[in-house]
């Protein structure tokens, strides 16, 4: 068999029934002839029926290939996937999307054709799960993508590519940040690093996606939660690559701390298990996250030499 020249990563964890849906509108999905794409589902430890759901879709028009990486962490499982594939490109998505017909065609083609090393695609949140509360600070958090944000293009995980190329300078995603670690960070990391590197980065909105979150994501009870994982991600990111001081985070965070308990008794919030987040709220607990994590992170030492490309020990 030709080694492929597309191979399209997706990572999953305990999701079987949406998984299940992810591949099935693959088989809606253009694949141009001589293009030899492969799906490679990386199992990240799954305790539910997931190698079921793949078995299911093994005779669908793009191969599918199923592979176990038992250890926890999006990273790692991002990491074993690349390493699992000799392609030319490299695409990721999620276990929770709904590509367009031409998605493989508009995003693999400028990186086969060389015009850039690295691709986003357009990411948009699926109408029923859109809510008139949400701030584009909410929509980022799930991952929505329609270009570049204040000018700055970065790599969205629910659909990105790159040449394999790039991996020669940027090997790996950092295996600290992302789901099943600190929380968030990893693609944007990733991203700040082929950038570093002199990489090209190009957003093509052809290549579209519809993503389609579990609704349990949008309970302020979760919204809590991803702030602390924005703020344990940003506290990482500021020590190990960026080599910024935080100063006096002790007090700072004692003062978020306070602010939001004081904001919290003039402003009453919702109950956990009720939709939304207020944004103040949610900047306070990240600030005040970021803060003390902050206070643990400084003692060790760097992982990076300042906007390294990297980690120390790694062979180059």
């Amino acid at each position: 068999m030709m080694t492929p020249a597309v191979s399209i990563i997706i990572c999953t964890r305990d999701r079987a029934e949406s998984l299940d849906q992810t591949l099935k509108s693959f088989e809606a999905v253009n694949a141009p002839a001589g293009l030899r794409p492969e799906i490679l589902v990386v199992d990240n430890g799954s305790t539910d029926h997931t190698p079921a759901v793949v078995r299911k879709h093994s005779v669908a028009k793009i191969p599918i290939r199923y592979l176990l990486e038992s250890s926890p962490g999006q990273s790692k499982a991002r990491n074993a996937g690349i390493a699992a594939t000799r392609a030319d490109v490299i695409l990721f998505t999620d276990d929770d999307v709904v590509p367009a017909p031409d998605w493989l065609e508009s995003i693999a083609a400028p990186l086969l054709r060389r015009e850039c090393d690295g691709v986003v695609g357009r990411i948009e949140l699926a109408k029923e799960i859109c809510r008139s509360w949400m701030t584009p600070q909410h929509q980022i958090s799930l991952a929505v993508c329609d270009g570049p944000r204040e000018g700055v293009l970065q790599l969205v995980g629910a659909n990105m590519g790159f040449h394999r190329s790039v991996l020669d300078r940027v090997p790996e995603f950092d295996v600290e940040l992302g789901p099943g670690a600190f929380g968030f960070a990893d693609d944007t990391l990733f991203s700040w690093q082929l950038v570093e590197a002199g990489f090209r980065l190009r957003f093509v909105p052809e290549a579209s996606v519809i993503h389609r979150p579990d609704p349990a994501r949008l309970t302020r009870s979760n919204w809590l939660a991803v702030g602390r994982k924005h703020g344990l991600s940003a506290a990482y990111v500021l020590h190990h690559w960026e080599h910024r001081e935080i100063s006096n985070p002790r007090l700072r965070s004692y003062r978020a701390g306070l602010k939001l308990l004081l904001r919290r008794m003039a402003q009453p919030p919702a109950p956990m298990g009720a939709e939304g987040i207020a944004p103040w709220e949610m900047s306070y607990v990240v600030e005040m996250e970021k803060c003390r994590q902050f206070i643990k992170e400084r003692h060790r030492p760097r992982n990076y030499s300042k906007h390294g490309l990297r980690k120390r020990g790694q062979p180059t």
